[in-house]
């Protein structure tokens, strides 16, 4: 079993608005991201949602996802993750050979075929329980992490947050090289936005 976990409690600071409804093309940016997980065959994907953007709720059931809306902003995105496992751990009862992605909400390029590579790589190397995608040499994501780790990660990402944790786990890691730059994309600024739609354009 394969459990998503998109945090999308952000305030978009830099963006200057709720980022993760913006639209390219037909949906949201939220909602790509969900149709990439489902498309990847993901069946249990949970977004985190924030009490400022709860917007957002009808955005990812519509998109086939469930929503879990906190009751208070989080400090930090450790701490929406937190949240998100705890409630996949309540519902799910994952064992510990299980998985979860760790998905950006604002990764409007990621491919389904990437998120298969991850599962493929997981059934191969029974051996490592982190894998990542990585472009060139360069790390993206999503993350795909065994469920064994997340009493680790529980107790060691208080002061470090969650990439400096998944850094520091290099004897359980195994980077999949892929051929997509978009496993290293992202979206934060007005910038960033114009430049994703002109992309989204040249794809029609």
């Amino acid at each position: 079993m394969i459990l998503g976990l998109i945090p999308a409690a952000g305030k978009s600071t830099r963006m200057g608005r709720p980022k993760l409804a913006l639209r390219l093309g037909e949906c949201s940016i939220l909602e790509h991201v969900i149709h990439a997980l489902r498309a990847g065959e993901v069946e249990h994907v949970l977004v985190i949602v924030g009490p400022h953007v709860s917007e957002l709720i009808p955005l990812a059931q519509a998109a086939g996802a469930e929503a879990l809306l906190l009751p208070n902003e989080t400090r930090d995105m450790r701490a929406t993750v937190e949240a998100g496992l705890n409630h996949l751990e309540e519902r799910f009862r994952p064992q510990q050979d299980d998985a979860w992605l760790l998905v950006p909400a604002d990764h409007p390029s990621l491919d389904p075929g990437i998120i298969r590579q991850l599962a493929q790589a997981k059934q191969e190397r029974a051996d490592l329980s982190i894998f990542l995608p990585s472009f060139q040499g360069q790390r993206g994501h999503p993350a795909l992490i065994a469920w064994k780790h997340v009493t680790d990660l529980r107790e060691n990402t208080r002061d470090t947050g969650i990439n400096a944790w998944l850094r520091r786990q290099s004897a359980e890691t195994l980077e999949v090289a892929v051929s997509d730059p978009g496993v290293l994309g992202d979206l934060d600024t007005p910038e960033d936005y114009l430049r994703w739609q002109q992309y989204w354009r040249q794809r029609i």
